[in-house]
């Protein structure tokens, strides 16, 4: 029983320099955060938690090229190439879906309620140059 309970905890992240790759994005970790991966055969999917486990503002990022989201919302920001739009299913705001060439994140949560506040989310979100430069050290 031990072993089956085990076999279902999620994996710990890869972690390093105060955070986790995540596809298109570097993601920096706010302090007392954990980050967990679930590996399908071409993409990851991160989940975030705080202190408080869980239920502890609670979020995600999908990095693959195969969202189950349409980024078709409004631009929330475009940097470094990325654009960042609102994220919808079922004509239902669900988070943000960031594109470039191919490649997607989706950002998804408790955290995000599709309000110009979200915005500040985005400041320890790395698209750039520098949070490339993380990504490979930690290949």
């Amino acid at each position: 029983m031990l072993l089956a309970a085990a076999a279902d905890a999620p994996e710990a992240a890869p972690t390093h320099d105060g955070g986790v790759c995540a596809g298109l994005a570097w993601v920096e970790l706010a302090p007392n955060e954990r980050a967990f991966i679930e590996r399908g055969p071409d993409f990851a999917v991160f989940r975030f938690e705080g202190p408080g486990g869980s239920t502890d503002h609670w979020w995600g990022v999908y990095g693959g090229n195969a969202a189950q989201v349409r980024g078709n919302g409004p631009q929330l920001l475009r940097r470094d190439g990325v654009s960042v739009r609102h994220a919808t299913e079922d004509g239902k705001f669900r988070g943000y879906l960031a594109k470039k060439s191919g490649s997607q994140n989706h950002f998804f949560g408790s955290i995000f309620d599709g309000s110009t506040k979200d915005k500040g989310f985005f400041n320890r979100i790395d698209f750039g140059p520098k949070g490339q430069a993380l990504c490979a050290k930690g290949r």
